[in-house]
């Protein structure tokens, strides 16, 4: 029963905002859902064995348990630019350019520099070697400026560094922001996390994290 349920609160979204895009409502979604139930318990995914529960993860339920009133106002959202999918396209590993400019109709001039730079409110890194740097563009859909501090809950085995750690965004302004991941600890799983924007105007904004720590670098010192 998700579908029609996010459908409607879709709905009612795009009734209260008419010039959202079908980006900035799932963006909306996203980042105002919350990883608790309506008993304010973590939300539970089934076990492997029969009748058992674990925590669940991005992977279990996505952002999370989808909050309408909140998601009409989420103070910010991520949107990708114009052409940014076809980028993304373009900037996958062993992908052939002209098939895709032939599928798509776009150019491949201007593709991303990772596929993980995709303007989407949520990171993914299937294999960090070492370190990465990802890129996010956040636009404040209100008339209002505020303040947002930025704080992360890194996934296990990765440290994780934000830049900037504070920002003040003008009514409808962007912000770039961006993630330094670099991986301390080798993990055979993935493992999970997250950014959290906290705005001044009481508005949160969460960045799910899931990344898969496969080599980390060795920082070689210099003795005297």
């Amino acid at each position: 029963m998700a579908t029609p349920q996010i459908a409607g609160i879709a709905a009612l979204m795009k009734q209260s905002n008419p010039s959202w895009t079908p980006s900035m409502i799932a963006s909306a979604m996203s980042t105002t859902a919350t990883k608790y139930d309506n008993h304010r318990e973590t939300i539970l995914a089934e076990g492997y064995d029969l009748v058992t529960f674990t925590s669940s993860t991005a992977f279990d339920i996505g952002a999370g348990l989808v909050n309408p009133t909140r998601a009409t106002d989420p103070g910010l959202v991520f949107m990708p630019g114009e052409g940014e999918y076809v980028s993304f396209l373009c900037s996958l590993p062993n992908i052939d350019p002209e098939r895709v400019e032939a599928a798509t109709g776009g150019s491949c001039n201007h593709s991303l520099s990772h596929p993980s730079d995709l303007n989407l409110p949520s990171v993914t890194i299937v294999t960090l070697r070492g370190s990465q740097v990802v890129r996010r563009t956040v636009k404040n859909v209100q008339s209002k400026p505020e303040t947002y501090l930025c704080s992360v809950l890194p996934p296990k085995g990765v440290k994780v560094e934000l830049s900037p750690t504070w920002f003040t965004i003008g009514p409808y302004g962007t912000q770039s922001l961006e993630i330094k991941l670099n991986a301390t600890r080798v993990r055979n799983d993935f493992s999970f996390g997250e950014i959290v924007l906290t705005g001044s105007l009481d508005h949160i904004v969460r960045v799910p994290l899931s990344v898969l720590p496969a080599e980390f670098e060795k920082v070689q010192q210099n003795l005297t």
